[in-house]
């Protein structure tokens, strides 16, 4: 038995109704039902009877909810004497979770001017694997996140942010700017690409043979390598959004690595309420992502037009 199965089994019994429960607790219908079975599990008995259009409590549930009421309003006095304290601290530290790539190219480029905005915060960046991320912000260590490998829990919410999409680039006097490559082309040029990452691996596991020019350690040492004519680059564009920008680099049409895109999104506990400045930390991210696809469609016709 734990303080969010009381809970929850607290708000079932007041609106005696399965979805709307999960929906005043912002927690999915199956979790609500999966807890209420575990609690009963536990108990040996039945705190239900599952009508058609609602639920009803048995003389057991009645017993019970009249039994836990004291513990949680007891529970909220506790909770709500040590926010009072803390709030001030709590509120000026926002700890952000992301996976590798978006800890490098993402992240804290965002921080930086919602920084300026907010100087007395606190700002965490933590950077792990998504599985790891997701177990930090289930367990109130992160408030919100990007990752790219959803693991689709019930009790986080996934918001589409951006697809991130592998694409080869290379100096705008390359001969095969405006040509249409297959993947098996490209990889017979000289690549340059991040050594040990997961687009080498990729692109490993399709069996073509790589002519890698050049293996980098880091994304910028990718782009730099590739201004310096050595090959062409591989990265996901958001790391090269910039260079596009100034026309310094130019992507190739190869339609092939489009389907080895990566979708990303926006997590954070369903569960909880978001703090005011992680609340405002998601609409950033949101009017971001919006800008994003604009800026993304406006390159695209860009460089689909040939050069003169």
């Amino acid at each position: 038995m734990t303080l969010h199965q009381l809970r929850i089994f607290e708000c079932v019994a007041k609106h005696m109704n399965i979805t709307k429960a999960s929906q005043a607790l912002r927690i999915s219908q199956p979790s609500v039902s999966q807890q209420m079975k575990l609690l009963e599990q536990e108990f040996g008995t039945q705190f239900f009877v599952r009508l058609n259009h609602g639920v009803e409590l048995t003389a057991q549930g009645k017993e019970f909810i009249d039994a836990v009421k004291p513990v949680l309003w007891q529970a909220a006095n506790v909770e709500n004497a040590f926010r009072t304290h803390s709030f001030s601290s709590k509120t000026d530290t926002l700890t952000i979770g992301g996976s590798h790539n978006f800890s490098v190219s993402v992240l804290p480029k965002l921080l930086l001017p919602f920084k300026r905005k907010h100087p007395t915060v606190q700002f965490i960046l933590e950077t792990n694997e998504s599985r790891v991320i997701e177990t930090r912000l289930l367990n109130s260590e992160l408030e919100i996140a990007l990752i790219t490998n959803p693991s689709h829990c019930t009790d986080i919410v996934y918001e589409p942010y951006d697809e991130m999409e592998l694409v080869a680039f290379c100096l705008p006097t390359n001969p095969l700017v405006g040509k249409k490559l297959s993947l098996k082309q490209l990889l017979e040029a000289p690549i340059v690409l991040k050594g040990g990452g997961r687009v080498q691996g990729a692109l490993m596991n399709l069996g073509y043979r790589m002519n890698i020019a050049l293996q980098c350690e880091t994304s910028e040492t990718v782009k730099a390598a590739v201004v310096m004519g050595m090959g062409i680059g591989i990265l996901y564009r958001n790391g090269i959004a910039g260079r596009l920008d100034t026309g310094n680099l130019r992507l190739l049409n190869v339609p092939e690595l489009k389907e080895m895109s990566v979708k990303s999104s926006i997590i954070y506990d369903r569960r909880k309420t978001l703090s005011a400045v992680a609340q405002e930390f998601l609409q950033m991210l949101r009017e971001k992502r919006d800008s994003t696809t604009i800026v993304n469609e406006r390159s695209n016709r860009i460089q689909s037009l040939p050069l003169h």
